[in-house]
């Protein structure tokens, strides 16, 4: 996951006989976006047309669709300009400028600094070279990027076009097709695309400068290919010691979490069709998250790969336990991050646990969540600032539900309680003070007949202050007057703790770049990288992926399971199957550095041009987060042929496959 400031120029022409010119790369980088909060995406035409994915837009499609419409489910063209539709709130980014501003962010940090205040310097000066930045070019958006944990730091600056319009997404069922089952795994057959437009005033955007072109055939096997776009995060300079905490304590709570969260919306959404369609974005993502964490802890609990991640992080510290002045400065970051992740490992069940009214982000109960505002809105242990907030949010703080909240706020209590007996200890406090002594569905009961649900009662408490709220005998009151204190207490402990991981990892980050400098590339960040690769099936099953898979794949896998859900194809596709070409290629896979935040990255071959459109990874892909293998890991990519394909047959979009394929 190559940094744009410093491509491995030396690397690629002896791994490639490639090596990319400064032009080549800025016209890259600035045909390349960042997507919303999450994703990324390019410029495909010089006309402001931006291509992603579909998942990565559902969210925007479902906000616009017309009431009564699902945009989402049935997919939309427009077929003018005028029919083009603006999405609220959505942005996308281009980054500008890159500037390496290492030396001002430490600026007055000493090697006698404590954990605390070189964190708090560093804070002081990133807020300093914002400002000055957004002063110099107002009409930029800055951003300190952080890399190789703080060894260097960049000051990125980027143009932020806000008016996005959306022009193409095809049916859910075809950018999904196989659904959750076929999610992260190959042979895909998936049409994950979206097209949206970048608009300037009245009219679209002119992109003439930076696109890039859709390629006529797409890739074939062997070829090198790039892919473009915004890694969110990987986890390649966390030391064993962290690892190993994320393997026994974080993944398997947040994944108890998530799969309760998604078995109760599953429920819920078998209700009806509108119920469904309200929780559809969001269960769609739960599944996506849950599956990734999956294939995350499947990869730390694989004892080669532990084992291949012991010897690199002996072999690196026996580098720097070679190198004096590095010794003396990074030794004993190992150590230091071995405490934490003890530390860390007790405290992880509690400050997940221990709290009030929400799971997963979804309330569990509204009585409690307000008794918490109430109590923190004059609680000792309370900042001055939060007891300001929470008494502002507990005035303005509306009982109102979501109909899936009405519907399974008692399935989520019972749930996060079940899972908090199964993680706490039998005697802990939190454990007697909410329910005490009682079924999780009968304390839900107790705590439901809260007077909080009279407004009058809720502002005679905030008048009387801690006080009265502590004379209080309410249940919902009582409750939050104890756990308030514990979650405050965790949350200090956890922050402490924070900082010294951030700050040890940080000279672990600069070890590394002592060691070995710009020759490994750094972290995710969310930050937009180019990653190198080559388009190869590989070995699975006892027998071959093939590099691509075809239209005719689809309709078998379709036949194979009597075209029923998750593997029906939309009507339109059946209508005019005998119009489409079966052997157009559908998805491909190639060996390209990949992970969330990737979706949406175009795939681009040596001239430039859009050979594929990132969707997923495989299955073995996943533990690439923390130890990068491209034995049987890939990447997986719609091909631009079959986006091609279904605009001309499937969607009547032939002005649009024009534009991708005639842009000059």
């Amino acid at each position: 996951m190559w940094t744009f400031e410093n491509p491995p120029l030396a690397y690629l022409e002896q791994e490639y006989g490639f090596k990319p010119t400064q032009e080549w790369l800025d016209q890259v980088r600035l045909a390349s976006i960042r997507f919303g909060n999450g994703c990324s995406s390019s410029f495909v035409s010089p006309k402001g047309l931006i291509m992603t994915n579909h998942h990565c837009a559902r969210e925007s499609i479902d906000q616009v669709s017309p009431e009564g419409q699902d945009w989402g489910k049935e997919g939309y063209y427009a077929t003018s300009y005028d029919s083009e539709v603006r999405v609220p709130g959505l942005t996308v980014q281009q980054l500008i400028k890159m500037r390496e501003v290492t030396a001002d962010m430490n600026v007055g940090v000493g090697d006698g600094d404590d954990d605390a205040t070189v964190d708090s310097k560093r804070e002081a000066n990133r807020q300093k070279i914002l400002d000055a930045a957004r002063k110099e070019s107002p009409e930029l958006k800055p951003e300190i990027v952080t890399l190789y944990n703080g060894a260097l730091f960049q000051l990125y600056q980027y143009k932020v076009w806000n008016d996005i319009r959306l022009v193409c997404a095809p049916h859910l069922k075809a950018a999904y097709f196989g659904g959750d089952p076929d999610n992260f795994t190959y042979p895909r057959f998936c049409f994950d695309f979206t097209f949206l437009r970048a608009w300037d005033g009245d009219k679209p955007a002119d992109t003439s400068a930076h696109y890039f072109r859709f390629s006529q055939g797409g890739p074939k096997d062997g070829e090198l290919v790039f892919t473009v776009g915004n890694p969110g995060s990987t986890g390649r300079l966390l030391t064993l010691a962290q690892l190993e905490r994320m393997r026994d304590v974080y993944y398997p709570i947040v994944l108890e979490i998530v799969d309760g969260l998604i078995r109760i919306m599953q429920d819920y959404s078998k209700t009806s069709t509108k119920a469904e369609q309200e929780v559809r974005t969001q269960m769609f993502s739960m599944a996506n998250t849950q599956k990734a964490f999956t294939g995350y802890l499947a990869g730390l609990n694989d004892a080669g790969r532990m084992e291949r991640k012991r010897k690199a992080e002996s072999a690196f510290r026996a580098k720097i336990d070679g190198l004096p002045m590095a010794k003396q400065r990074f030794g004993g970051a190992w150590p230091a991050l071995e405490e934490v992740a003890k530390a860390q490992e007790e405290l992880e069940p509690k400050r997940r646990l221990q709290v009030l009214g929400f799971g997963a982000g979804f309330g569990f109960s509204k009585e409690l969540e307000l008794a918490e505002l109430v109590v923190r809105a004059d609680h000792p242990d309370v900042s001055p600032e939060g007891r300001k907030n929470s008494r502002r949010l507990a005035e303005a703080f509306s009982h109102e539900v979501t109909p899936f909240e009405a519907a399974s706020m008692r399935a989520l209590f019972v749930d996060h309680m079940n899972r908090a007996k199964r993680w706490l200890p039998k005697d802990d406090s939190y454990l007697q003070v909410m329910l005490a002594g009682k079924s999780p569905e009968q304390r839900y009961e107790e705590i439901g007949k809260s007077q909080l649900r009279d407004p009058a009662f809720v502002k005679q408490l905030l008048e009387g202050g801690h006080e009265a709220v502590s004379k209080c005998n309410d249940a919902a009151i009582q409750i939050a007057l104890a756990v308030v204190p514990m979650m405050q207490r965790n949350l200090r402990d956890w922050n402490s703790v924070a900082v010294k991981e951030r700050v040890n990892g940080e000279r672990v980050g600069q070890a590394l770049f002592a060691a070995y400098g710009t020759k490994v590339s750094p972290d995710a960040t969310f930050t937009l990288r180019f990653s190198d690769g080559v388009v190869r099936g590989y070995p699975y099953n006892g027998t071959l992926a093939p590099w691509k898979t075809s239209m005719f794949g689809l309709y078998a896998r379709a036949c194979e399971f009597d075209n029923k859900d998750p593997f029906d194809l939309p009507r339109p596709f059946l209508d005019r199957r005998d119009q489409i070409d079966m052997s157009t290629p559908l998805n491909f896979v190639s060996t390209n550095d990949i992970i969330g935040g990737n979706s949406g990255s175009p795939v681009i071959n040596t001239k430039r041009e859009v050979v594929g459109l990132i969707f997923d990874g495989n299955i073995e892909q996943l533990p690439n987060r923390f130890l990068f293998d491209d034995e049987v890991a890939r990447s997986v990519s719609v091909h631009t042929s079959a986006i091609i394909e279904a605009l001309r047959k499937v969607y009547d979009a032939g002005p649009l496959a024009d534009e991708l394929l005639g842009a000059k």
